[in-house]
């Protein structure tokens, strides 16, 4: 795949990357993944800690699944993984396993083997010490004289952090051929990277009828040698779909075999290069922009899905310009350019979703690190502004709430973690080193938990007040709570648990089941509130299909 050439060609290290990389993979990557190797604020050892816990105690599991010795686990873990990390989890096996062998024979845990080894520093943070002081055993732990083995990794992250833009993308136009590092998976797929006036939304077009200028998969003349595009798509008002967001508008989602000690196999890992390429999102199965079709187990439902429904001319048009971490401030100063339209362009339905971060950190002075009122208005107007210079005249605008995140630890807390600990235990291991992705809201302390939804819900009046304050020549507006609360109580009229709409690994982001459902909800609130925002039914879709068949798909 090109990730995975793109991680054998920076790949120069001998030294258990993905192994350990599991433990990162919870600890709040999906927040902000530009830090996933940060120890920056942390305490105890931060996220080499929470990894080094982790990754054992998988380990320990799966010596007690199979029966088998803790050195036949570790090389069987280093054959699973794909390369490069192989060899790297072997240079780990080779470092630390004689020790980790031994501490595990002894009848030592993964917290007391953890800080053993100095992955863990503070006596009193651990996953399995239930807040007692955790006896540390003596051992001499070798020295490591080699080149980090996250490098080649970090490089590619630094590069998805700074501009949230395709990787390949020859003509430079925002679009990419390629589906992972920010490509298809993200936005519509270019049917032509080399040339710029080519790609997926555009509405003038520079080319002959032949040319699919909008990558649309409608292009052509018919027997009497009118335009299909004119003929099926002039007249039908295409719009385009897109969402300027955060992790949640991106869909992450840690896979959960990952770290199920009972699903563990040789094929649990095969995918993984892929998964981090595309930052351990999911945005062609989310709620905003999913295309991909339903299967038994992921429920696909999404704006982009019923609009294109609504009229085959929108085929391809949608973007995903979430990032894991957003705040309003970095909505402001560098996620609004991203989002790839100009004023030639159709129309966009464009969403703008921030649940959390303005209110989220993982430190206890949790108040100092919250966005105020003030500043978020500020950064709200100022990316107001900016999208009222790139968006097409006729676009609209959907200005969603912060979450009430009090109903994580109201699901979870009693609740077993898929590695065998509460989500209570979890959440304040997390919280002990500095790392939680929200303090405030996955937190024992029930003020604490309070004091979040009271700033989020100052936030999200925001929103209405900037409506009723101000206007845009390009774009009107609409706000919505964030749904949560409204589909779990739907969820649960039909028999189901409040707790089957988290992801299980994170214990914080909306899971499959949720998305489709956010994306039911949008869809029939636009249907009622804004109705004629989503045009008529083209009358040509059927014949669009009989023509061109899936339209070049995705």
């Amino acid at each position: 795949t090109t990730c995975e050439y793109y991680v054998h060609r920076r790949m120069r290290v001998r030294p258990l990357v993905l192994v350990i990389l599991l433990g990162y993979l919870l600890i709040g990557s999906g927040f902000d993944t530009s830090k996933l190797f940060s120890q920056e604020g942390s305490t105890g050892g931060g996220g080499n800690c929470a990894a080094c816990t982790i990754v054992l105690s998988l380990i320990e599991q799966l010596t007690d699944l199979h029966e088998k010795e803790v050195e036949h686990i570790l090389d069987y873990l280093c054959e699973i993984l794909p390369a490069p990390a192989s060899t790297t989890c072997e240079y780990y096996v080779h470092t630390y396993g004689a020790i980790i062998i031994h501490l595990f024979t002894q009848g030592y845990n993964s917290d007391q083997i953890c800080h053993a080894i100095d992955f863990c520093t503070l006596p009193t943070c651990g996953l399995w010490n239930k807040g007692s002081k955790i006896e540390v055993p003596k051992v001499e732990v070798p020295i490591q004289n080699v080149e980090s083995p996250w490098s080649w990794l970090q490089e590619l992250i630094d590069r998805l952090a700074k501009k949230h833009e395709p990787i390949f993308d020859i003509d430079s136009d925002m679009y990419s051929v390629f589906s992972n590092l920010r490509g298809s998976s993200w936005r519509g797929k270019d049917c032509n990277d080399g040339d710029s006036t080519i790609y997926p939304g555009r509405n003038a077009n520079l080319h002959s009828v032949d040319v699919d200028h909008n990558c649309n998969g409608i292009y052509g003349t018919d027997k009497k040698g009118s335009s299909y595009e004119k003929l099926f798509c002039d007249e039908s008002g295409p719009m385009g779909v897109a969402v300027l967001g955060d992790s949640a508008g991106a869909h992450f989602s840690i896979p959960p075999t990952y770290m199920t000690a009972k699903e563990i196999n040789e094929n649990t890992y095969k995918n993984i290069l892929d998964v981090l390429s595309n930052e351990i999102d999911w945005p062609e199965r989310g709620g905003y922009t999913g295309y991909v079709e339903t299967s038994k187990d992921i429920p696909v439902r999404s704006v982009y899905k019923y609009l294109f429904e609504r009229n085959h001319c929108n085929h391809r048009d949608y973007q995903d310009c979430a990032v894991n971490g957003a705040r309003s401030g970095s909505m402001k100063d560098e996620i609004v350019f991203s989002l790839a339209r100009t004023p030639k362009d159709n129309p966009l339905l464009l969403f703008v979703e921030l649940i959390g971060n303005d209110v989220c950190s993982g430190h206890e002075d949790y108040w100092n690190s919250m966005t105020t009122v003030k500043q978020f208005k500020e950064n709200t107007l100022a990316y107001l502004d900016t999208l009222s210079k790139t968006l097409p005249k006729g676009s609209h605008v959907v200005l969603v709430g912060l979450a009430d995140g009090r109903v994580l630890w109201n699901s979870l807390h009693n609740r077993t973690h898929p590695l065998g600990a509460t989500y209570e235990e979890v959440y304040n291991f997390l919280n002990c080193l500095s790392i939680s992705p929200c303090y405030v809201w996955m937190n024992s302390n029930a003020t604490i938990r309070n004091a979040g939804s009271t700033r989020a819900a100052e936030l999200s009046k925001v929103y209405s007040e900037i409506i009723e304050e101000h206007t845009y020549d390009n774009f009107d507006m609409i706000y919505y709570d964030f749904p949560f609360i409204e589909i779990a109580t739907q969820w649960e009229k039909q028999g189901g648990k409040i707790w089957e709409l988290i992801e299980p690994i994170d214990g914080f982001h909306p899971n499959q089941n949720a998305n489709a459902l956010i994306g039911d909800f949008f869809w029939k609130a636009l249907q009622k509130d804004r109705p004629h925002w989503l045009g008529v039914v083209n009358p040509y879709n059927q014949n669009i299909t009989s023509v061109f068949g899936n339209q070049g798909g995705y």
